[in-house]
């Protein structure tokens, strides 16, 4: 039993009992020239053991490390203390020198990430010379080197010195950077083999990731020269590749890799020595998992199906043949190692009971040394028996050489693994754990052993784990999630916008009026900063790759010489591509990164956040200074069509005045108030950089905000300045050419334009705008016009158009889901150009193209020339882009192909004309700097992606280099050329949303983007009833957020079937339905709960009806606005007023609109606009929040009174109000608090919903026919077809898929099977890799909705066998598409029975009721069925199940 009292006479007994141990069994095989030690001195049939390997290395020296601090706390005065601690340097050193001869690998490394690019994982022990060929052997093994970093870590800090010079301190900081990006980097793992087949197929391990991430944190700030250090001798860690690393590791626990579902290995992970694992929830699954299916009586399995040294491995070779892994099942050798670990985790943690119940289980394990017999091995049971004889001669072995030690000296020996002998096999398989098993001959293992000891030193107070510790890391698991204040610097970038924002509240600093010891640099500059960290000329290493900075690191300040720098982040520097032109876009993207930040902000003080607003963002809010006084009327409504979203940022940068945003907690703050509370990170390790000059990096960024370099403009036009210039209304209100195919045209502001050159008022109304001249000279092209007869009806906005460029094969026009889906590549093309000679009588010029045909190239340029639409001219600049090279010069226009695109690309980004925005984008070839990194956080995550279709589709389940997912798009995006940039508006959108919302990915193995599109495509249509083409069209005027949005609303999955969801229209009058958390006018997506309505009175809710409760607090009484509907909390987060209109016919929907009438009476404008637009008969909600009267103007106060209001007049400045009205009807309810009275009574009234009209027969028909039948609405098949298309799977779906796979031959749909040998025999039930195999082998469904009642037939079948009290065999494949036809035929025979006579005076059921005549309907109707319950797809499966497989 342990004991807590200090006997030092005692203690010095011990000490020296280990370290005769100690020096008998690790220092007497450390090299007296190199100080490595050898991992035996055996050559095997499973390897050469001669030779030197890293992990091996330090694991072997830790109890030596161990034993040096236990004679140190003793004050040892005989020497022995020095004697390790130098034994410790002289490894650690000759493991340095060894890895510093290969620095050209690490330099190469850095930037490739290739296998055979890597540090060797073993040495020559005599020399720490390579043995081995890069190919010759799995080096790629990141633990290992980051184990080294841990240990020189926690060394140096206890006062070991190991580094001595600069150049080891610039390697060291190297290996930083060869290890960073380990949370994308596949290696070879702990095991060296990879896969666990042995093919050598290296894979991202969780044992690597979390070795690598406990390195990063521990080795970050740590000043390798000890106290007598400099700053150039700390080592520097990003935080963001810290975050990255966590992330990764967090979201693959408790797997170890793809191939592994288990590995003993996580041990390490998650106690000691790396302690990675600061969730102690994710501890503690990942450890009883592990437990659970490893642990045995001799030791744990290093992985399930390991045939390492089992009697029926073939030892000839090192792979395993396909379907040989399943012979190794329940016979797999056990290794007392992992005991080690357990114990060790226990005393490091205080568990003193885990740490008991494996001591006891080591002591089973473990041999007398003065027993051991390497020539006749036996069970460990056999070794405590009394009558044990000693062997008659001293082992001499590899392993083990007692003759140098004492010969009274017991060593407690712990073999490397104990296996199952060969006449035990078939009991063992048959009964596991059942038999005894024997030890090998490497016994003892010194990695073993060494942690043993470790563990014995410790338990015996001889060592306390603090000082093995000394960095306190094991003290990192958090219960509770850190929450952080977000500091929030916003600046002008001159006095003009300071004084403009200064109006509305806002109050910022200019760049100008900020301190002199402080400086604003853009991202880039910080990149090129750390781009000395590490540069050392003799070695030939270059310092960081030229990489970005991620959002953490600009989230710090940074000091050289007292002088403090703050850096904007990264995203709010993009400069090639247009996502951040849309405003609503760049607050969801804010929202996003305060999120991301405040959740993995884990270093000292607090983060801080610098933004530059400028004029390009903000300055225009004003709409009588959006244009020129001499501005002709109709640009002016364009251009506020175009930057009416604006408002939208200034709010979202007022309302964080409010201390929350998306429940992070933020503070505005001048830059100067935030020095005292945030982190500052150091940068005085430039100034001893004699080949670095600092100040010429740092100055060269200084004018960034304020003049712009010649170099970035393009046409003559400040793109840059412009690139972060959002607007637009949410969905685009675009002119449209006429176009040969048909088609609604869009109503447009710019409808009523006249004949003048509008976008030379565009260059004046910039020049204001920007504070930046515009040479109109430089636009080649001729004005964008509208004719007259373009003019549509309001409701017409955002119908959708077929504008872009048509073409067919064979002058067959191609469907747009075949032209999504990436068929052949498009050849004719059919286009009608407008110019300002065509009458609207006689038409435009119609010309065919065939794209890459130059026979038409001059009249293509002539075209061009004439033409006056934005769509005509990217379709032509289209054509002549497949003719001639982008920078071939037209000498009719003075300009290459390129500039011309660039053109267009400026007038429609600065219009919003999102269609052809994209088109231009995707001519251009331009791509998103982030895109990488937001594949990165997917695939990381363990999420697949596959971009393209068909036999074309390509697979990423790696992180990809720019310029290789740049042309991976490329060339699986080339029918429609605006495919690509919508791509990587998924990819980036995905990745956001993975980052600050995981959960929406549950069950979600592989996001392939075709499917994707084709789901907003479906949304889109079924809501507007629109054909695919029309759908795919509307798709492509989204703007960005609003795609976002969309796309949001298809991830939210199981809330699309519940019947109390509510759905949220994208603006007034708009044709998308978002989920409520996607609501495009929320600024705050998630309610404060402080916020929420106290709950409703307990009462039955009834299906004909629903609840409306709302309630208002002004500025002094609460400052909110609080909105619910039948228990859904809406978001009304913005100051002003808040109004919700209800449509009561059967489904509640909604119409959302907020209007800052504190602001400007333009709010009061668009408020009466808003308001009088809406229908009779809908339910009014209006919901005040801070203020809204100090612009509210008396057309706005009439119109409010037209809904019925009496109070409205007597509304003083912060009063509180609200108001639940029927527009056209008599019912109105309000309620009016003064300012400091308190907020508004709570208003809660009950609503009736409408019914429609009872469906004559003789109208029934394809889209009314659900009124006959059991389905839900559309809500079922919506959600079904969405899963489907994500790939979505209910938990454990694959593992209940393997059990069935286990009881059949096969699985089979169509002429496709997976069968079950060799999946079974390959893989485990849990393995990764298996249900990336069920996941492709579903994929032979074409339609998303079936593939997921297929996923529901698997479940019914497995719960099916599950409640059969005997197993039973199925002798034959299952077809799947076959059983659930069957259940199909069977529901449509059922219904169509029960509704004949209805059925049969309906036209569609002229010729009969057969199911094959009807199939698609039937199978509609089969998909819109719930889930469960007496009329379900359950219900009809478990039949066809039953009758077809007989279960």
């Amino acid at each position: 039993m342990r004991s807590s009292f200090y006997n030092r006479k005692h203690s010095l007994e011990r000490l020296d009992y280990y370290y005769q141990v100690i020096n008998t069994t690790v220092l007497s095989k450390q090299n007296a020239a190199s100080g490595l030690i050898p991992a035996s001195v055996a050559i095997t049939t499973h390897g050469d053991y001669t030779d030197a390997w890293v992990r091996d290395n330090v694991y072997s020296i830790y109890c030596v490390y161990g034993l040096a601090l236990a004679y140190r706390r003793v004050d040892d005065t005989t020497g022995r203390a020095f004697e390790l601690e130098h034994a410790v340097i002289k490894l650690m050193r000759g493991l340095l020198f060894s890895m510093m001869r290969q620095a050209p690998k690490v330099e190469k490394f850095k930037k490739t990430q290739n296998i055979w690019d890597a540090l060797h994982a073993k040495y020559k022990t005599e020399t720490g010379a390579t043995v081995v060929g890069d190919r010759e052997w799995g080096h790629l093994q990141i633990d290992a080197t980051s184990f080294f970093l841990v240990a020189l870590a926690d060394m140096t800090t206890s006062g070991l010195s190991i580094i001595y010079t600069q150049d080891e301190v610039d390697f060291i900081q190297n290996l930083v950077f060869y290890i960073e990006r380990a949370y994308r980097t596949p290696d070879f793992g702990i095991w060296e083999r990879g896969d666990k087949s042995n093919h050598g197929q290296p894979e991202l391990n969780s044992s690597s990731i979390g070795m690598a991430y406990a390195a990063l944190k521990a080795i970050n700030g740590v000043n390798l020269f000890g106290a007598r250090g400099s700053p150039s001798s700390v080592i520097y860690v990003l935080p963001d590749e810290m975050s990255r690393n966590k992330i990764t590791l967090h979201s693959v626990l408790p797997r170890e890799s793809n191939s592994k579902e288990v590995d003993g290995s996580v041990l390490s992970i998650i106690g000691f020595p790396a302690f990675a694992v600061e969730d102690p929830t994710l501890i503690e699954l990942t450890r009883n998992d592990a437990r659970t299916k490893l642990e045995g009586r001799y030791g744990w399995k290093r992985f399930l199906r390991d045939g390492h040294q089992t009697v029926v491995e073939d030892h000839s070779r090192l792979h395993y043949n396909e379907s040989e892994l399943k012979i190794f099942e329940n016979i797999e050798s056990e290794w007392p190692l992992f005991f080690t670990y357990m114990v060790l985790e226990g005393l490091f943690t205080g568990n003193m009971d885990q740490a008991e119940e494996y001591r006891k289980k080591l002591e089973f394990v473990t041999i007398d040394s003065a027993l051991w017999d390497p020539e006749n091995p036996r069970p460990p049971e056999d070794y405590k028996r009394d009558d044990v004889k000693r062997p008659s001669v001293l082992c001499r072995t590899a392993s083990l050489d007692l003759s140098i030690a004492p010969p009274d000296l017991h060593i407690p020996l712990v073999p490397e693994l104990y296996y199952v002998p060969r006449e035990s096999i078939e009991a063992e398989r048959a009964n596991p754990h059942s038999q005894k098993r024997i030890p090998n001959d490497n016994t003892p293992l010194v990695w073993a052993l060494s942690l043993y000891l470790l563990g014995n030193l410790i338990y015996e107070n001889l060592l306390s784990p603090s000082e093995i510790d000394p960095r306190g890391r094991r003290f990192d698991v958090h219960g509770e999630k850190v929450d952080n204040v977000v500091q929030v610097v916003l600046l002008s970038e001159n006095e003009e916008l300071q004084k403009t924002l200064g109006r509305y509240g806002l109050e910022t600093q200019s760049i100008d009026q900020i301190s002199s010891s402080f400086t604003v640099l853009p991202p880039q500059a910080l990149v090129e900063v750390y781009s000395a960290l590490g540069k050392n000329s003799k070695l030939e290493l270059s310092g960081r790759p030229d990489r970005p900075m991620g959002t953490l690191a600009t989230s710090r300040l940074y000091r050289i010489e007292g002088h403090i720098y703050a850096f904007t982040p990264q995203f709010m520097d993009v400069q090639s591509f247009y996502l951040n032109s849309d405003p609503d876009y760049l607050v969801s993207t804010i929202e996003n990164e305060l999120s991301f930040t405040n959740a993995n902000w884990v270093f000292p003080g607090r983060p801080t956040i610098t933004i530059v607003l400028t004029n390009a963002m903000l300055g225009d809010i004003n709409r009588k200074e959006i244009a020129p006084v001499d501005c002709n009327p109709h640009l002016a409504n364009a251009l506020l069509s175009a930057d009416a979203s604006k408002k939208n940022l200034l709010n979202f940068f007022m309302n964080l005045r409010s201390g929350e945003c998306n429940g992070v907690r933020v503070r505005l703050s001048r830059l100067t108030e935030t020095v005292n509370t945030s982190n500052i990170e150091s940068l005085d390790f430039l100034i001893s950089k004699p080949d670095v000059d600092w100040n010429l990096i740092l100055s060269s960024n200084k004018s960034y905000h304020r003049h712009r370099d010649d170099r970035h403009r393009r046409l003559g036009f400040e793109e840059s300045s412009n690139l972060s210039s959002p607007g637009g209304a949410l969905t685009p209100r675009t002119p449209r050419r006429r176009s040969v195919f048909g088609g609604k045209l869009l109503g447009t502001p710019l409808d009523k334009l006249d004949g003048d050159s509008y976008f030379q008022d565009i260059a004046s109304a910039l020049e204001k705008i920007n504070g930046e001249g515009l040479a109109t000279a430089s636009f080649r092209l001729k004005d964008h016009e509208v004719t007259p007869s373009s003019q549509e009806s309001t409701r017409a906005i955002g119908s959708p158009v077929l504008s872009h460029l048509r073409v067919a094969a064979n002058g067959a026009e191609d469907s747009p889901a075949e032209t999504m889906a990436g068929s052949k590549l498009k050849k004719t093309a059919d286009l009608e150009v407008d110019t300002n000679d065509a009458d609207e009588e006689q038409g435009g010029v119609l010309l065919s193209l065939t794209l890459g045909d130059v026979s038409q190239f001059d009249e293509a340029v002539k075209s061009l020339e004439a033409s006056v639409n934005l769509y005509d001219q990217i379709d032509l600049l289209q054509y002549l882009a497949s003719c001639k090279p982008l920078d071939d010069y037209i000498a009719d226009l003075d300009a290459t192909i390129r500039n011309l695109l660039e053109e267009v690309y400026v007038k429609a980004k600065r219009l919003q004309y999102w269609s052809v925005v994209r088109q231009a984008s995707g001519l251009l070839s331009k791509a998103m700097p982030t895109l990488t990194s937001n594949l990165t956080d997917l695939v990381i995550r363990k999420k697949q992606v596959s971009i393209g279709a068909g036999a074309n589709e390509h697979l990423i389940s790696t992180p990809q280099s720019p310029s290789a997912l740049s042309k991976m798009i490329a060339q699986q995006c080339l029918d429609d050329v605006r495919e690509g940039p919508v791509v990587q508006e998924i990819l980036i959108s995905l990745g956001n949303f993975i980052r600050t919302n995981p959960s929406m990915f549950d069950g979600i193995l592989r996001l392939r983007t075709h499917f994707i599109i084709i789901a907003l495509r479906e949304e889109i249509s079924r809501l507007n009833g629109y054909n695919e083409e029309e759908a795919i069209e509307h798709l492509m005027q989204l703007s960005p957020f609003e795609l976002q949005s969309l796309l949001g609303t298809v991830m939210s999955g199981p809330s699309m079937c519940e019947d109390t969801t509510i759905v949220v229209r994208d603006k007034p009058g708009g044709f998308l339905l978002f989920s409520q958390e996607f609501d495009p006018n929320r600024q705050l997506s998630t309610e404060v709960p402080s916020l929420h309505l106290p709950h409703e009175k307990m009462t039955p809710r009834r299906d004909d009806k629903f609840v409306i409760r709302a309630q208002s607090g002004g500025f002094n009484d609460g400052n909110f606005a609080r909105v619910e509907i039948n228990g859904s909390n809406l978001a009304a987060n913005t100051r002003g007023l808040h109004v919700f209109a209800i449509d009561r016919l059967e489904k509640i929907v909604l119409e959302h609109a907020s209007f800052d009438t504190h602001i400007s009476t333009d709010e009061s404008v668009d408020l009466v606009r808003f308001i009088r637009s809406l229908a009779s008969g809908l339910i009014v909600v209006v919901v005040s929040k801070d203020d809204f009267v100090e612009h509210l103007t008396k057309e706005a106060v009439e119109v409010l009174k037209s809904l019925g209001s009496q109070q409205i007049e007597q509304v003083q400045y912060r009063d509180s109000y609200v108001m639940i009205a029927e527009n056209g009807g008599d019912r109105t309810v309000e309620a009016h608090k003064q300012a400091n009275q308190g907020p508004t009574e709570l208003l809660e009234v009950e609503f009736a919903l409408l019914k429609k009209n009872d469906i004559a027969p003789h109208d029934i028909n394809d889209t009314n026919i659900g009124h006959f039948c059991p389905s839900s609405d559309g809500r079922w098949l919506r959600r079904r077809k969405n899963d489907g298309a994500l790939n979505r799977a209910p938990k454990h779906f694959f593992s209940h898929v393997w059990k069935v796979l286990d009881t059949c031959f096969g699985l089979q749909i169509g002429s496709h099977q997976l069968p079950r040998d060799p999946t079974v025999f390959e893989k485990t039930a849990e393995e990764f890799n298996f249900a990336l195999a069920v996941e492709a082998f579903f994929g032979y469904f074409r339609d998303p909705a079936e593939k997921q009642v297929a996923v529901e037939l698997m479940i019914q079948i497995y719960q099916m066998q599950k409640a059969k009290p005997k197993f039973v065999f199925i002798e034959r494949n299952i077809n799947i598409p076959e059983i659930m036809e069957w259940a199909i035929a069977d529901f449509w025979q059922t219904w169509t029975e029960k509704n004949k006579e209805t059925f049969a005076k309906s036209p569609i059921f002229a010729n009969g009721f057969e199911y094959e005549a009807h199939k698609e309907m039937a199978h509609n109707l089969f998909y819109d069925l719930p889930l469960d319950g007496k009329e379900s797809t359950s219900t009809y499966l478990s039949k066809s199940i039953s009758n077809a497989l007989h279960i």
